[in-house]
């Protein structure tokens, strides 16, 4: 170890009140660790359990005093626990047993009698009793701050985007002054790691590489999100690209959570390379979710939104429907089929043409509304998604695109000032 000591104090105890400090004597330093496992399942604090086998040398009516102090390194000292776990006998080692006291009580052969936390120091000691003297299995476990995890992703999407392999990599930080030599790894889901991790280290492991998974490309119209597209065309707006993927098993995931993370985006270019698309952040994903990656502004596809109508009626007093047509006209320039996703803000459309609609508005569909339009609602119920499927455009280059023209008729309704 390169920055803790963990000694091992051979002493008694001279009086029962006697201070701690006249039974501190170290006299031997702790073997190495058997064994240490790191799990990094809380993204500030990590757990690490460490396994090593102590001799313990005095027994009976005189205790062990074993002393763990440490240096530079981010040791919670509230956190500490010391659990006996074996006693040596022969070649191979049993589990603690109960043994049986003169008045006959029953207590552990190997037990804690007491911790103290000498002043001024990062250390503590504990007094360890001992019915014999034994080699005795111990396990240290603490909280330590600053060995953390973040995660990445690398997705390559198939040339048709119809498919993509998505790996999954844990990237483990260690800044917490410790070396931890042959270590278990665990992130609190998915595989286990026997690492290497030193101080100061980076070290980068693959958790899961999930191959074949379908992709949903999708195209997004958001007016109230994004604004006008520019100065000479007032009345369109950006659409943007989205892989989306279910992380469910039949979309060949499904096995844990996705956690945030920045994921690198690929598609393969046909010719056996990879061209790179760009880089998202990919939020939290609990299974049957759906996590999008965002691939940037299409080109392809153009899309107007006009206000064709917009009426008030009275209901009584000073309640009030409002009542709106919106015109969409879409061009589709791309050589595939595409399905847009309008975006209707509802309420910031009465609030744009009413006021304060106190909270989700209550709206309902007019009969002016295109029977093309299909509806879904992962905002939530006062933001509808309009689904509007547009055709490729003609394979003849020099035939001019067909415009789809589709409107929304709502009423938002029971307004008042």
């Amino acid at each position: 170890m390169r920055y803790r000591a963990f000694m091992i104090i051979l002493a008694a105890w001279l009086t029962a009140a006697a201070p701690v400090a006249l039974g501190r004597i170290k006299l031997a330093a702790l073997p190495e660790r058997e064994r240490v496992e790191i799990q990094l399942d809380n993204g500030r604090y990590t757990l690490v359990e460490e396994e090593r086998i102590v001799p313990l040398l005095r027994s009976g009516k005189t205790n062990n005093m074993i002393d763990f102090s440490w240096s530079n390194t981010a040791i919670d000292k509230n956190s500490i626990l010391f659990r006996p776990v074996a006693v040596r006998e022969g070649g191979k080692f049993r589990p603690v047993k109960l043994i049986k006291l003169a008045d006959g009580t029953e207590v552990p052969e190997i037990n804690v009698i007491n911790v103290a936390y000498p002043p001024n120091e990062n250390a503590l000691v504990w007094e360890v009793y001992a019915a014999d003297a034994c080699a005795c299995k111990v396990r240290v476990s603490y909280l330590i701050a600053n060995l953390t995890r973040t995660f990445e992703y690398r997705a390559l999407a198939d040339k048709p985007e119809e498919f993509l392999t998505l790996r999954k990599y844990m990237v483990l930080h260690n800044y917490s002054g410790e070396d931890f030599i042959g270590a278990g790894v665990w992130a609190g889901f998915g595989p286990k790691f026997q690492k290497e991790i030193n101080q100061l280290d980076d070290l980068k492991l693959l958790m899961a590489k999930f191959t074949k998974v379908p992709i949903d490309k999708t195209f997004t119209f958001d007016w109230y999100t994004n604004g006008a597209l520019n100065p000479a065309k007032p009345l369109a707006s950006r659409i943007l690209m989205h892989y989306r993927l279910t992380n469910d098993e039949k979309n060949k995931m499904g096995e844990f959570p996705l956690q945030p993370g920045k994921v690198r985006i690929f598609i393969e270019d046909g010719r056996g390379g990879e061209a790179f698309l760009g880089e998202d952040w990919a939020a939290l994903t609990p299974l049957d979710d759906t996590m999008k990656l965002y691939l940037g502004e299409s080109r392809d596809i153009v899309c107007t939104r006009i206000i064709e109508s917009n009426v008030r009626h009275n209901v009584r007093g000073n309640l009030y429907n409002q009542e709106t047509v919106v015109k969409y006209e879409i061009e589709n320039f791309k050589d595939k089929a595409a399905t847009l996703r309008i975006v209707e803000q509802l309420n910031r459309l009465g609030k744009q043409y009413f006021g304060n609609t106190h909270g989700d508005v209550e709206w309902e569909k007019g009969g002016k509304t295109s029977k093309q339009i299909r509806f879904d609602y992962e905002f939530g119920g006062a933001t509808p998604i309009l689904l509007v499927k547009l055709p490729a455009r003609p394979k003849d280059k020099d035939a001019k695109v067909k415009k789809v023209t589709v409107l929304f008729h709502v009423t938002l309704k029971n307004l008042w000032p």
